[in-house]
């Protein structure tokens, strides 16, 4: 078992680790922070996604959560979010371009986007906790089984929360040198580093408005390759001013070629897509700060092989009993799908 951490120690770490190989002025965040968009009270009235309400309570202090799907404790219901991923190119002014649906470095014949819809986060996978098997499904969707697995093991047995993929024509964008830079990457292929202003002002609104066919209840991915959005490995957040009509979204890096293993290949969009579905709207509170489930186990990634003998490599993520104190709600009533703390958070 790993020694544990601390969510504060693991956030820092992540705040300060820069790639192997890289240079830069500034190191690379795993998670690019998001301001809180809107009241507690606005996300529990409801949202533009199917999400549901829960409860715990430490030292005497309610915290209320709101997390995409339905209540598993309330019977096997099956939530499938339509996800829209936008592939982008974007040509520096270096001349360097790095295009989502260009040839991958390692492997010509897959690119990003071809990578990601193939990778456990939209197709099936075996995944266990321990001896325990959370089932065949999507990766995401199996630590939520496994977040809640008192109730999945009992009286919801088909309870799922799953993304139905939809790839959106591939969106191109001249960056100038006030919106990013290159940087050295490992074996010489470059790598960029995307400017949070620009990516606002120029890509987030203009794209939710060209595209309008995508609605509140659709989760949308912004794909870029070999690119570090917002100076960051992802993110996620909502667009829109109320929870009811806002957007919520992911910009995600694929990177490859890799040297280290949080670089590599569906590690960030693990690490995004779980924290999307356990706080969509960046706001459910806990004695620990926001509940970002990926945050604190961002170093800690494994080899999860897909029905076709592929090995990938997600991230750990922690349960709710991690942030609330209490465990016994999740698969072996442990604290992380890996078991890698074995106390909560402090």
């Amino acid at each position: 078992m790993t020694t544990r951490k601390s969510a504060l120690l693991h956030l820092l770490l992540c705040a300060l680790f820069v790639p192997f190989g890289l240079s830069q002025d500034a190191p690379i965040l795993r998670d690019a922070v998001r301001p809180r968009r809107f009241t507690t009270d606005q996300v529990q009235a409801g949202t533009g996604l199917p999400t549901w309400t829960g409860t715990f309570t430490y030292n005497n202090r309610t915290y209320t959560y709101v997390m995409v799907g339905s209540d598993p404790s309330k019977g096997s219901v099956k939530t499938v979010i339509p996800t829209v991923i936008i592939p982008l190119k974007l040509t520096f002014s270096d001349g360097t371009v790095f295009d989502a649906n260009g040839p991958l470095y390692t492997y010509h014949h897959a690119s990003a986007t071809k990578a990601v819809l193939a990778s456990p986060v939209f197709q099936a996978a075996d995944v266990t906790a321990g001896a325990v098997d959370l089932g065949t499904t999507q990766f995401v969707d199996a630590f939520q089984r496994g977040n809640f697995w008192s109730s999945v093991s009992t009286v919801s047995p088909d309870y799922h929360v799953l993304l139905k993929p939809i790839v959106a024509p591939e969106q191109a964008f001249d960056v100038p040198a006030s919106g990013g830079h290159t940087i050295s990457g490992p074996f010489g292929v470059k790598r960029g580093i995307l400017n949070g202003s620009f990516i606002d002002q120029n890509i987030t609104g203009p794209l939710f408005d060209k595209f309008q066919q995508i609605t509140p209840g659709v989760f949308t991915i912004f794909l870029t390759y070999n690119v570090f959005p917002a100076g960051a490995y992802g993110y996620h957040d909502a667009y829109g001013n109320d929870p009811l009509t806002a957007k919520t979204y992911t910009y995600v890096s694929y990177l490859d070629p890799y040297q280290n293993l949080i670089d590599a290949d569906i590690s960030t969009l693990v690490h995004e897509v779980a924290e999307w579905m356990d706080d969509a709207y960046i706001n459910n509170f806990t004695p620990c700060g926001i509940l970002e489930v990926g945050d604190p186990l961002s170093d800690v990634i494994f080899e999860l092989p897909d029905r076709h003998g592929r090995i990938w490599h997600p991230q750990d993520l922690a349960f709710l009993g991690y942030f609330s104190y209490d465990p016994s709600q999740s698969v072996n009533q442990w604290y992380t799908l890996e078991n890698t703390f074995n106390q909560a958070c402090e």
